[in-house]
């Protein structure tokens, strides 16, 4: 059930607008426990700070050139190319055991680290600068002999258990950006960190002119061999060479290729233009033949229309025709003007017609001749190809000794400018590796950090409290506010009755009402009153059944304060129905035996209304005896005549019931009552035993006419909301 709850919870902070004011208000109300938590976290922070070894790093700065000061272009752009895998390297170089175990000879590590041993069965420097590294050499060699089995090691293995010792100190960053390689190392002592990074990188730049220098010698040893038989090569082939030319009378083919391919070149460049023009000649020549075919006018081809002659015998076409047709409205077919016009007119057409004639066997010739070329061209292509091949054929051997030579040539050169190169990078001393800052002692350790561990203690017991702050929110499966018991029952909530502090008065809970009525209380109880009343405005209801979930809930205390303040406008029964934990009587004082169970079992007839001080018009009727069968006695049909009796004499009946989960009394008194009210207590009731109750009570048809959220602290409440905090309005 608490699980359902919790997921319900969730899902509501989940859905609902993020309200940040409710958040504030959940720490504000978990507020102690978030600067517990927090002076925890910085408790355990300074302890940590207090107790730690100071540790001192010495940093320094080097600049690697991926390009060698002395590299060909070549090679240049090959290490431009490989710049990121190039620092990768050197990082793993300078972490290497081979740099470490020369940090080691540099500073005579070994002999030192003897001369430790050999004293130990003395009092020592508990400061000595090679104490970590012992314990390092501990750390990654766990041995179960003594002390003295250390002294029984060779040179060799304390150099490569103190490079390893080295090696786990050793921090190498940077790169990416720039040329810049930081070193960092860190130990107790400050002097022996500055000395270890200092010589780390002086050991780092020696093993790169080692790696240079010692590639150098290699390549050129290999050149130097190399050389002396492509020299030979390259002789013999030229010997060969110059034997075939004097044989075969032949020139260079080289010089003989480059003159057949220019004629060819040019053979083809006017093959194309040729085509070119014969294409634009076919065109014309078809729109020709086929308007000599459909009997077309040749007016209609493009150079007909560009010729400046057609245009002009078109323009005068045009005027003497507008000239006949102007005269044949005012002469007839035979006037002299007439017949003049249109000899004119004629005249004009026939040279036009001649005209396009011309061009177009202008055209055919151009086309013709346009034919004749492209052929001409073609037979000479085909000529020049023949030439061309039967040369080749001829001159393939002496092609072939040629580009032998050629090549011998080329790989003697590159062999003898690489030597070269090799000569004088041997001579050639100058380190890609500079140091930017050397290393130097550092004044202040860098672990602990004070102030990032107490930022840091600080900033995560602010987030552990939060977060306990909102789990105890979630996971409390309790009403705090009336909001929230509307939200979750989907029931008016008629009001709160606040919580009563002890401390602060002598008056219980019970009497607050009867004593103070412009309290604070008080004015909760009438916004109750009203609620009930206008629950049903018409007909407001007479009788009113407070019940709870369980015991100890302020139903009692609700139950009379209720009443009296019903009795403050008319005539008012409190009736005391909780016959198993009687309580009316007890709170209120009253001193009777005889209730409402002896007159129901017919044990007395007498009159058993009492009355209050204070409360002029409200009478109680107490349990009386404890029964031993009170749901008998609350079904019996007896009670039922009593309680339609009682109706007629009260205007106001205020029934005060047991609560509904233990019992089912509340169940049947509730289908007699004209309203139920459920009494929820603040902070303890669990919302699924309310639901519970809620659910059982509308299985009976009971009229719930809403809740009241009992004990509500308003201090607490202003948490959620600060129109739930109001102290004082009248009185006290």
């Amino acid at each position: 059930m608490q699980n359902m709850e919790l997921g319900k919870n969730l899902e509501k902070y989940e859905t609902d607008d993020i309200d940040i004011g409710l958040y504030l208000k959940i720490v504000k109300r978990y507020k102690y426990s978030i600067i517990f938590i927090t002076a925890i976290c910085i408790t355990f922070a300074l302890y940590y700070i207090s107790k730690a070894t100071p540790i001192y790093q010495a940093s320094a700065k080097i600049q690697a050139d991926p390009v060698q000061p002395n590299a060909s272009a070549q090679d240049q752009y090959v290490m431009n190319s490989m710049v990121f895998l190039f620092y990768e390297t050197q990082y793993e170089i300078i972490q290497s055991r081979k740099v470490a175990e020369a940090v080691v000879d540099k500073l005579n590590l070994v002999e030192k680290y003897k001369h430790e041993l050999s004293q130990n069965n003395a009092e020592s420097d508990e400061n000595s600068i090679f104490e970590a590294i012992k314990n390092n050499i501990n750390t990654l060699f766990p041995s179960n002999e003594e002390e003295e089995q250390s002294t029984n090691l060779s040179n060799e293995q304390i150099r490569t258990m103190l490079a390893q010792a080295i090696q786990a100190g050793l921090t190498v960053t940077g790169g990416t950006q720039s040329q810049i390689i930081d070193i960092s190392y860190q130990h107790e002592d400050p002097i022996l960190a500055t000395k270890i990074v200092n010589a780390i990188s002086e050991a780092y730049i020696e093993f790169g002119l080692e790696s240079r220098l010692s590639q150098i010698k290699d390549t050129a040893k290999w050149l130097t061999e190399q050389l002396e038989e492509l020299r030979a090569s390259l002789q013999e082939s030229e010997d060969r060479l110059q034997t075939f030319r004097l044989q075969q009378n032949l020139i260079d083919t080289e010089q003989q290729q480059r003159i057949a391919s220019t004629q060819l070149q040019t053979l083809n460049t006017e093959l194309v233009r040729a085509q070119t023009e014969l294409s634009q000649a076919r065109e014309l020549y078809t729109q020709i033949t086929l308007l000599e075919t459909e009997k077309g006018d040749y007016r209609t081809l493009g150079p007909v229309l560009q010729s400046n002659t057609i245009r002009d015998l078109v323009r005068e076409e045009s005027t003497l025709s507008r000239k006949v047709t102007e005269l044949s409205e005012r002469y007839g077919e035979k006037h002299p003007k007439m017949i003049a016009a249109r000899s004119d007119l004629a005249s004009a057409q026939v040279n036009l017609d001649r005209e396009a004639a011309k061009i177009v066997e202008s055209i055919k010739k151009e086309f013709r001749s346009a034919q004749v070329q492209e052929q001409n061209i073609k037979r000479l292509i085909a000529e020049t190809r023949e030439e061309l091949q039967s040369y080749q054929g001829e001159s393939f051997e002496l092609t072939r000794l040629e580009r032998e030579v050629e090549n011998n040539r080329r790989v003697y050169e590159s062999f003898l400018g690489k030597l070269m190169e090799a000569d004088v990078s041997g001579d050639y001393d100058a380190s890609n590796i500079r140091v930017i800052d050397a290393a130097t002692v550092p004044e202040y350790p860098v672990k602990p950090r004070a102030s990032l561990i107490l930022a840091a203690s600080i900033v995560f017991g602010l987030f552990l409290g939060l977060v306990t702050a909102f789990i105890r929110e979630l996971m409390g499966d309790v009403f705090r506010t009336p909001d929230q018991l509307e939200r979750e029952l989907q029931l008016p909530t008629l009001g709160i009755t606040p919580l009563v502090q002890k401390k602060k008065t002598n008056t219980p809970p019970e009497k607050q009402y009867i004593e103070d009525q412009r309290s604070t209380f008080a004015e909760a109880i009438n916004t109750i009153r009203t609620g009930i009343i206008f629950s049903n405005i018409d007909n407001p209801p007479q009788t009113v059944l407070i019940t709870s979930t369980n015991g100890s809930e302020g139903k009692t205390t609700l139950a009379i304060n209720l009443a009296v303040s019903l009795s403050q406008m008319d005539k008012t029964l409190l009736i005391e129905m909780d016959l198993r934990k009687p309580a009316v009587g007890k709170d209120l004082g009253i001193k009777s035996e005889a209730g409402l169970s002896d007159l129901l079992s017919g044990t007395i007839d007498a009159n058993i209304f009492h009355r209050i001080d204070g409360a002029p018009n409200l009478n109680v009727i107490t349990c009386g005896s404890i029964p031993p069968n009170p749901m008998e006695l609350i079904a019996s049909k007896r009670f039922q005549n009593l309680l339609a009796s009682l109706k007629d004499k009260f205007n106001y009946i205020v029934i005060d019931s047991p609560p509904t989960l233990p019992v089912s009394d509340s169940c049947v008194l509730a289908k007699m009552s004209d309203c139920t009210i459920v009494a929820v207590k603040a902070e303890e009731t669990k919302i699924g035993t309310v639901k519970e109750t809620i659910k059982r009570l509308k299985s009976v048809n009971a009229n719930l006419t809403g809740v009241v959220l009992t004990q509500a602290s308003p201090k607490k409440m202003s948490y959620y909301g600060e129109h739930y905090y109001q102290d004082t309005y009248y009185g006290k």
